[in-house]
């Protein structure tokens, strides 16, 4: 080993300044006025703000421990201190304690060891030893301590017991604040201040923390058990007489359904006024027409904000706003229509004039006048929340759809079925689920390759179903006569030659005959009977199914013509200006005609499609004379509704909704296509960019 090498102690050799600890300790008894703690690097803080350095002769020079004590201190240029040891400041503390300044701030409840702390600072001299930690304040300052034991433990409730003082007198509280949200007023329960006197006059002194006031507590009670019981008489400012279970009920009726109500009164908070709990296997049951008239206690006042929100020279013709409020709240009653439309009615008769619901502004109303919305599943799990039922629909729309199917009913839910030996089909059944009756609608489905019954949650989607399920049954029972019958379609060879950029011959074929079946048997899609399907069944395989068959073929014809013109136009060279027209269209017409149009298309639309092509036919060859510019100029106005039909369209074939609303719109912005691209074929209805706003204001978005 080398003599530079330093030595290695042994293992159970003690670190060097550790020997010396108890030696340094009994020294310092003598020396607490010659304790420092450093500040920078060479200088530290001493007894009574002296400032002084270690010595550089010192071994402590270099080391520069963190405290220190010194047998002397010397003056020479500056301060030193001389013959130094390292020290902890818990020594200091320790051996200090009679000399110690202790100084506490912050005093506080501590819900999880229910005592009152405080942040607790110790200096010695001037020199601080702890500049903060926590300590139990209650032997401290009982009287501090006692009073925030009793705001924060009893009055805000922040204490874990089991007194049954304790759950009523919460009970009773919470019970006045619903009455408070209710009402709409912070004026029936008392003020804080009067709960803490309650507790002020019961809880002696010395009383400060949670374990003390539980052994007072189980003493007392035994004598008095309603000593810390509140009554309404303590906590009620006023009786609160007009708010009554009719004017605020705690469950809304809607068809049969018993919707659990929660208020809330925090404006600006996003359950503030009235929500309405609803099961997520209801949800598809609901409109929005019954939630507008709210609950009989906040009716008024939504009427006055309605009549309120009236264009001025409406509003003048109902003023005072609160009288004419007084009377529709008395004459109406929430029904199957709109509160909005009732209303209109009846102001409009009580002055005799023609008061459009349109005119009205609900959208201008305070948060609290319209109905909030929590959907739950049956764990009681919060799905979506918000003010708008139809939003919530959609957002939930395959969850909405999944909830009823969980439990396959045991009558309505079938598959492979090939003929009507299900017995008759009802409209509506009740279904218990989760504790509720709810209401399923029993429809056939198309299930691709064969037919299945099912339950569904809507009676929108049980027609829908129910239609293509329907369909899809007489194509197999029919198969014979419908094979025949392709067999007969007149002019089919040319059709399938336009059609065979959608599909074959053989889809072109069943297209055509699901059609004809929907015409010959299926024209109101709502048979539910065994005999009124083998009656429908029999007459139209005698009578109907040839000659339809034979009509809609030469529909499709005219139709697959006029497309197939309109391709070979679309395949023509173009310059790069007309590139965007030429997009537009082709994004058009794969949207008109997709696979399958001619059997999911209703007739009344279908009847339209020849005008429409024709009309894209226009606009092309206008290019040529009026060029890009003004098209431009045209497609503009119609470029928003389309884009915000794709977008929603896409998310309703996506979340299976049905939205009749959404299918207007889409045929409106063809007939304000044709109004401003082929102006001389003229629109079917009354069309213009008014209009088509209207209608888009009516869709579920």
């Amino acid at each position: 080993m080398s003599h530079n090498e330093p030595k290695t102690p042994r293992r159970d050799e003690k670190p060097r300044h550790a020997r010396y600890d108890p030696i340094h300790r009994a020294l310092l008894a003598g020396l607490l006025s010659n304790v420092g703690t450093k500040t920078e690097a060479y200088e530290y803080q001493g007894a009574r703000g002296v400032k002084f350095s270690i010595f550089p002769g010192s071994s402590q020079f270099k080391q520069n421990p963190q405290w220190v004590m010194a047998s002397e201190l010397v003056e020479t240029t500056r301060l030193y201190a001389r013959t130094v040891a390292r020290i902890r400041p818990e020594w200091v503390e320790r051996i200090g304690e009679h000399l110690l300044k202790h100084t506490y701030f912050d005093p506080h409840w501590n819900p999880q060891t229910a005592h009152v702390v405080a942040y607790e600072k110790v200096s010695l001299y001037g020199i601080i030893l702890v500049p903060q930690r926590s300590v139990h304040y209650g032997p401290i300052d009982p009287v501090k301590s006692r009073e925030l034991f009793i705001q924060h433990a009893l009055v805000e409730g922040e204490f874990q017991t089991d007194g049954p003082f304790f759950r009523l007198n919460q009970r009773l509280i919470e019970e006045i604040q619903r009455l408070e949200a209710k009402s709409r007023s912070r004026d029936v329960l008392v003020d804080p201040k009067v709960r803490f006197d309650f507790y002020d006059s019961r809880v002696p002194a010395g009383i400060y923390s949670g374990p003390l006031f539980e052994k007072w507590r189980r003493d007392i009670e035994r004598h008095n058990p309603k000593i810390l019981c509140m009554t309404r008489r303590d906590l009620m400012l006023h009786s609160a007489s007009g708010v009554t279970h009719d004017q605020f009920p705690d469950f809304l009726l809607v068809k049969d359904l018993r919707l659990p109500l929660e208020y809330h009164l925090e404006p600006g908070h996003a359950a503030d006024g009235v929500t309405a709990n609803i099961p997520l296997a209801v949800l598809n049951q609901l409109t929005p027409e019954r939630f507008e008239w709210l609950v009989p206690g906040l009716l008024r006042e939504k009427i006055t904000a309605l009549i309120k929100s009236l264009p001025k020279d409406l509003r003048v013709n109902f003023v005072p706003a609160p009288e004419f409020a007084d009377a529709a709240a008395s004459a109406l009653e929430p029904g199957s229509s709109s509160l909005v439309e009732a209303l209109a009615a009846f102001l409009g008769r009580q002055r005799g004039v023609v008061l459009p619901k349109e005119a009205f502004d609900p959208g201008s109303l305070l948060d609290h006048l319209h109905f909030n919305f929590k959907v739950i599943d049956e764990s009681k799990k919060v799905l979506a929340t918000g003010r708008n039922l139809d939003e919530i629909r959609c957002k939930l729309g395959v969850k909405v759809a999944a909830s009823l199917a969980e439990q396959p009913h045991p009558v309505y839910h079938r598959d492979k079925i090939t003929s009507w030996n299900f017995g008759d089909l009802p409209e509506s059944v009740a279904v218990k689920r989760h504790g509720m009756t709810l209401t399923g609608y029993p429809a056939l489905a198309d299930l691709g390759e064969s037919v299945g019954l099912r339950l569904l949650d809507s009676a929108v989607s049980a027609a829908v179903s129910h239609a293509a399920g329907l369909r899809k049954l007489l194509l197999y029972e029919l198969r014979d006569e419908i094979r025949y019958v392709g067999s007969m379609l007149p002019g089919f060879n040319e059709m399938a030659m336009c059609y065979k950029t959608l599909g074959n011959s053989d889809q072109l074929r069943d297209e055509i005959m699901a059609k004809a079946i929907n015409r010959a048997f299926l024209y109101d899609s709502n048979v539910r009977t065994a005999m009124e399907y083998e009656l429908r069944k029999e007459a139209g395989r005698r009578h109907r199914l040839l000659e339809i068959g034979q009509v809609v073929a030469q529909q499709a014809s005219a139709i697959l013509s006029a497309y197939h013109q309109l391709a070979l136009q679309l395949g023509k060279p173009a310059i790069d200006a007309w590139q965007p027209v030429i997009a537009d269209v082709r994004m058009q017409l794969a949207e008109l005609m997709p696979r399958g149009f001619l059997a999911t298309t209703p007739d009344e639309r279908l009847a339209h499609f020849p005008r429409y092509l024709k009309g894209m036919m226009l606009r092309l060859q206008k290019l040529a004379s009026t060029g890009h510019t003004k098209d431009a100029q045209r497609m503009a106005e119609v470029s928003p509704f389309w884009q915000a039909y794709l977008g929603l369209a896409k998310r309703n074939r996506e979340q299976r909704i049905v939205d009749p609303a959404l299918d207007e719109f889409r045929w409106m912005i063809e007939e304000l296509r044709v109004s401003l691209f082929a102006q001389g074929l003229r629109s079917a209805i009354p069309i213009s960019v008014q209009r088509v706003e209207k209608q888009w204001s009516l869709v579920r978005k």
